[in-house]
């Protein structure tokens, strides 16, 4: 997913809905979404999500979604 803020002056944000059956993404399990121009990694949930850009740090954000992520829930130690 490619995301681009043609504003050159102000950031802007709002909601992306991703087809998350087409991307291969389970409707019901939160997913990963790796932005890769800065490095960031987001738990994302459900098909819609919140995105912000602002132009003078960086004009536009490239994810790529990885399914099953693993957190501190699916080991058994966790408290």
């Amino acid at each position: 997913l490619t995301v681009v803020n043609l504003d050159p002056h102000h950031t802007q944000a709002g909601m992306v809905t991703l087809p998350l059956k087409d991307l291969g993404l389970d409707t019901d399990k939160s997913y990963q979404a790796h932005e890769l121009l800065s490095g960031a990694r987001y738990m994302w949930n459900g098909p819609r999500n919140y995105v912000e850009i602002n132009p003078h740090a960086a004009p536009a954000q490239i994810f790529r979604f990885r399914r099953r992520v693993r957190s501190e829930h699916d080991f058994e130690y966790f408290l």
